[in-house]
């Protein structure tokens, strides 16, 4: 095979279009300007490659002008790239386009007035020289700025390419080199293979400058999001200490009327301070994770009243399904160990969340938490069920309901992170959470605790009743006299009140009317529902009266 110019220029274009396509493909993959800069400057050097190899057969103004016009245009397009990966100003890139111009000017006065070939090599090499070194000059500059050295491949690759410019300049008869040399081979055509392999390496250099930039971007990312987990801790501090404070004066004021409270109240109060003191447990695991940034979710195993335990959640169960107008009922197995050894805040999170969610997507309806045990010799195996008559899920849709921050509702208003917590709790505590459901007839939570019995004997389980229930439910309004109730705009403003809760202007619109005799059995009710802080009771007594006064 006889090696000639054309031959070079064949091979040096099929390697152009290839790494052409090889950093499109990056450029498809990443959408950064740089890479369709470099990728255009090897399509353009491609492109001049292929019409020189094609001289003799097309025009001279496309084999010469514009085949050499369009290979210097791509080093005009590599700086460019450079320029951008950089962030600098493209500062020398109108110098860049007069050099283009006058290296157009220069080629077309030695190709069709001088018609000389040496002088067109020298105008080429001269143009491709000075662009080199204004590319040099911002590398070098840019260096500077930084403090450090830029990318070091394309320092090296840019004065290879200066250098194999100059190569050629001293192949021309202005700068003659030794004869031997020259007679050794063709000296123009070994040359263009040297830039072929020059424009393979400054792919590799554009490639590994790519994937620096794509490390930097990541380890900002990641330290980006170091910071950004770091603020949320700390902001997780703030709201958990300063969450204590309102806390801790709803337990002191709820300890004060404890104190003169009548025996109806005192069960509403114990059940407020506990709740009081649930949130603050929560409270200080929250501030014990933004010190030590562990896992929120340590288990902790302790002896637990099981007994205890049950009646105390089932108090929260009762406010939680009222809100809805739900009843809720407790069922257990014939005989319950009392003292069993389980970390007890951890088990009442899992099912305060779970009544949670059923109260809240159940209207009218009933909330049921089922406990049964199982005796295993030293060991019990507890099975929870929270189940409910509400809306239902359908399990067929492609949403892992335990997933963070899946809601099941839109419209719920919820984070979605309560069967989240829910199961990784259960998860560190050896159990699952499964779900049966059917929309539109309910849903059932359900998951199984292997747990250490503290009273080893069976027999000495404590007996319960088959099924215990403790029901919440509306008490419907007695039938008054019409003289016995307040007037319609009375009404309003009380249903109105209990509908935002407000306490304080509810006792104050009962004094305002106490002087009215006939309203006292109207007012009894009230004063009773009251004290039992039943304001959707009052609200549907005052609606339902109102009503009647209207027929």
């Amino acid at each position: 095979m006889h090696l000639n110019l054309a031959t070079a220029a064949v091979f040096s274009a099929l390697v152009e279009f290839a790494l052409f396509i090889g950093m499109l493909v990056l450029w498809s993959r990443e959408k950064v300007r740089y890479l369709i800069y470099w990728s255009l400057g090897f399509l353009a050097f491609g492109i001049g490659s292929l019409l020189i190899a094609l001289r003799g057969r097309i025009p001279d103004v496309l084999t010469i002008l514009t085949a050499n016009i369009s290979t210097t245009l791509s080093s005009v397009l590599f700086y460019i790239g450079i320029c951008l990966f950089f962030k600098r100003r493209r500062s020398w890139l109108p110098w860049m386009l007069v050099m283009l111009c006058l290296e157009a000017a220069g080629l077309a006065y030695y190709t069709y007035l001088a018609y000389d070939t040496s002088a067109r090599v020298y105008v080429y090499s001269s143009a491709q020289i000075l662009i080199m070194c204004m590319t040099f000059q911002t590398l070098v500059a840019t260096a500077r700025e930084r403090n450090k050295a830029v990318n070091p491949e394309v320092v090296v690759v840019t004065l290879l390419f200066l250098v194999f410019h100059c190569a050629r300049i001293a192949g021309t008869p202005f700068f003659p080199v030794p004869q031997d040399f020259l007679a050794s081979g063709n000296f123009q055509t070994m040359l263009a293979f040297g830039i072929m392999l020059i424009h393979i390496d400054y792919a590799f250099a554009f490639s590994n400058m790519h994937a620096s930039s794509l490390s930097a971007n990541l380890y900002a990312a990641l330290t980006d999001a170091k910071n950004k987990e770091r603020q949320k801790v700390e902001v997780l501090g703030y709201i958990s200490h300063d969450l204590r404070a309102p806390l801790a004066t709803i337990s002191g004021y709820s300890k004060l009327l404890l104190a003169d409270a009548p025996l109806e109240q005192r069960n509403l109060l114990q059940t407020i301070e506990r709740s009081v003191k649930y949130q603050l447990d929560l409270i200080d695991e929250l501030l014990e994770y933004a010190k030590s940034e562990l896992q929120p979710l340590a288990i902790k195993p302790a002896i637990t009243d099981l007994h205890r335990l049950l009646d105390d959640i089932s108090d929260y169960a009762i406010a939680l399904c009222s809100q809805h107008d739900n009843r809720f009922r407790c069922c257990t197995s014939t005989r319950m160990p009392r003292h069993i050894g389980l970390d007890g805040k951890r088990l009442q999170q899992v099912l305060l969340n779970l009544l949670s969610n059923a109260a809240k997507f159940t209207r009218g309806g009933t909330v049921t938490l089922s406990v049964t045990a199982r005796p295993d010799g030293n060991t019990c195996a507890l099975h929870f069920a929270v189940s409910d008559t509400g809306i239902g899920i359908d399990l067929n849709q492609d949403v892992d309901i335990f997933g963070a921050f899946q809601q099941i509702q839109a419209a719920s208003g919820s984070t979605g992170l309560g069967l989240f917590i829910a199961q990784r709790i259960l998860s560190a505590m050896g159990s699952s959470l499964g779900v049966a459901s059917t929309p539109g007839q309910g849903t059932t939570f359900s998951f199984v605790l292997s747990v250490a019995v503290i009273d080893t004997s069976n027999a000495s389980w404590p007996r319960i009743a088959p099924t215990r229930a403790r029901v919440t439910s509306r008490t419907p309004p007695s039938t008054l006299l019409r003289d016995a109730i307040p007037s319609a705009s009375a009404l309003d403003e009380l249903a109105n009140l209990a509908l935002h809760g407000r306490l304080t202007d509810i006792e104050a619109w009962i004094e305002l009317h106490a002087n009215e005799a006939a309203l006292a059995p109207f007012l009894a009710q009230v004063r009773d529902l009251l004290d039992q802080f039943d304001f959707p009771a009052i609200h549907a007594l005052a609606l339902h009266q109102r009503n009647r006064s209207g027929t």
